[in-house]
């Protein structure tokens, strides 16, 4: 994978993707939310 056989490396490219992943799922779910989160 990438040339890089070392197994703790793909660990951190999975984290990395999964990351990407949760991020833009949690973007879009988000995108005009409704919620006040100015505290006032």
């Amino acid at each position: 994978m990438f040339g890089i056989e070392d197994p703790g490396i793909r660990m951190a490219y999975l984290l990395a993707v999964a990351c990407l992943i949760f991020a833009v799922w949690y973007g879009l779910s988000h995108w005009n939310s409704e919620e006040d989160t100015d505290g006032e």
